[in-house]
């Protein structure tokens, strides 16, 4: 005789003292179906299998070489889902963000009013104005003219021209400082990249604009003509009359600078052709991978696709962090500030960063309840302390398999199975047809799923236990 938690086997029949739980019927199951392979295995064992001729495999041998081989087709073919999987998020981003003018203005609008970015386009902006004016010669024509037609002032004051012209400068500064940090420069900023898009466009697929294009040595360039137009109205406004004779200033500030533009560039377009199509071959081919799997292990394979394509996001985003440092390493300080690069940066690839969280939340809440559904000790002992601290917060009322089910209790037992995968199919639609969902909205939706699926479990387990409880009635009638 031996004792298997509240059940007592005699014999091969299970005398009944109480229900059994979930991990104990879960538990009863597993040895029976060990006890089945066991014994088809010590019966194949004996002899050749009908139809194998002496000296060739028996039926156990075969099936686990059928087995191995079902399981390296399964590898090869995880690789190449996460591969998928990395180069679908690529291609997404690529066509919805980089490729679409108006998440790129979004996406770009925010660079006009960070502080380093400022500093860089006032920089560029000063010194165009500044070589344009050439204030110091001006200064010292003026006051050269004074000293000719005033023979009281002394000759002297003409030494004061870097003086007076250093102030000057100082004053184009201000002045080009106050208007980057105006509302005004961040609505001409929004205004000039959604013009400038059509261009942003043709840089990555190979072209070139006039707003914004890509040089020989890989540097993408966007022109600030507007707005030193803009600041020489303001100057002329606040009295410096003499800069409205500026000739038409054409300067430019670097945004991206890499001797890999154009392989950049192929990818762009490769990614722009398959952006529709990738996401779909990534989850048919990790469908392949599960269905491949051996009978029996196709959990544990949605486990293993679930948990590759979690670690394909860690190793993009690796590789986020690895070309941000070549990006930083390939401008030049005096072409770009470091610190506006790395806003730049930071700004342009925030939405990938995005769908790769989305992604890896996606895939580690998939692998995590692939894992918890299974019969592991460690899945089981997660949910009894589940069904326990719900049993405890409701009073012992919630999940007690010691009652009688209510009417609503028996129809959720019944359909249990149906509500479970509808639940997860809606959560998977909600995905799917929201516009641009995070990693947030991926996190939030698999929580209310899960808490979804827990509820129907909980509610259909007095039902469940009920209905086996009849079934073990009518057995023995039988």
């Amino acid at each position: 005789m031996r004792r298997i938690g509240r059940a007592v086997w005699f014999a091969g029949r299970v005398t009944e003292n109480t229900p059994l739980t979930d991990g104990e019927r879960t538990e009863l199951e597993s040895l029976r179906a060990e006890v089945t392979r066991l014994r088809a295995v010590a019966a194949s064992s004996g002899g050749p299998s009908p139809g194998v001729p002496d000296g060739g495999t028996t039926a156990g041998e075969a099936g686990r070489a059928a087995g191995w081989l079902r399981w390296t087709a399964t590898g090869v073919l995880v690789v190449l889902a996460a591969l998928l999987a990395i180069s679908a998020v690529g291609a997404r981003y690529v066509r919805s963000q980089l490729l679409d003018t108006d998440r790129y203005v979004s996406t770009v609008a925010p660079l006009a009013g960070d502080p380093a970015v400022q500093d860089a386009v006032a920089s560029k902006v000063t010194d165009a104005l500044v070589q344009q004016l050439d204030l110091e010669t001006l200064t010292r024509d003026a006051l050269t003219a004074i000293t000719d037609n005033a023979p009281r002032v002394p000759d002297a004051i003409v030494g004061l021209a870097p003086v007076l012209a250093s102030q000057a400068n100082g004053f184009v500064g201000d002045q080009v400082t106050r208007f980057v940090r105006s509302d005004a420069f961040a609505n001409l900023w929004v205004q000039a990249n959604r013009a400038a898009h059509a261009n942003v466009v043709a840089v990555l697929t190979g072209g070139s604009g006039r707003a914004l294009t890509a040089t020989r040595d890989g540097a993408v360039v966007l022109d600030l003509g507007p707005v030193v137009d803009a600041v020489k109205q303001q100057l002329v406004a606040r009295g410096l009359t003499f800069a409205s004779t500026i000739p038409q200033v054409s300067t430019t500030i670097t945004v991206f600078q890499s001797s890999d533009l154009a392989k950049a560039q192929r990818w762009t377009r490769a990614f722009d052709r398959l952006a529709t199509w990738l996401p779909w071959i990534a989850l048919l081919v990790a469908a392949a991978a599960i269905g491949v799997a051996p009978p029996g292990r196709r959990r544990r394979a949605v486990v293993v696709v679930a948990s590759a394509a979690a670690v394909g996001m860690i190793a993009l985003g690796i590789g986020i962090t690895v070309g941000r440092a070549v990006y930083l390493g390939a401008i030049p300080a005096h072409v770009l500030p470091p610190s506006a690069a790395a806003v730049v940066f930071d700004t342009v690839v925030q939405p990938l960063r995005g769908t790769l969280r989305f992604v890896l939340v996606v895939a580690l809440v998939v692998a995590l309840a692939s894992f918890l559904v299974g019969p592991s000790g460690a899945a089981q002992a997660v949910r009894n302390g589940f069904m326990w601290l719900v049993g405890r917060a409701s009073g012992g009322h919630a999940g007690d398999v010691t009652r009688e089910p209510t009417p609503w209790e028996a129809w959720i037992a019944r359909y249990a199975l149906l509500l479970t995968v509808a639940l997860v199919a809606l959560g998977g639609l909600v995905l799917v047809f929201w516009h641009y969902p995070t990693g947030a909205v991926a996190f939030w939706i698999a929580l209310v799923v899960v808490v979804l699926v827990v509820a129907v479990q909980v509610l259909a387990a007095p039902g469940r236990h009920a209905r086996d409880r009849t079934r073990v009635g009518e057995s023995r009638a039988v």
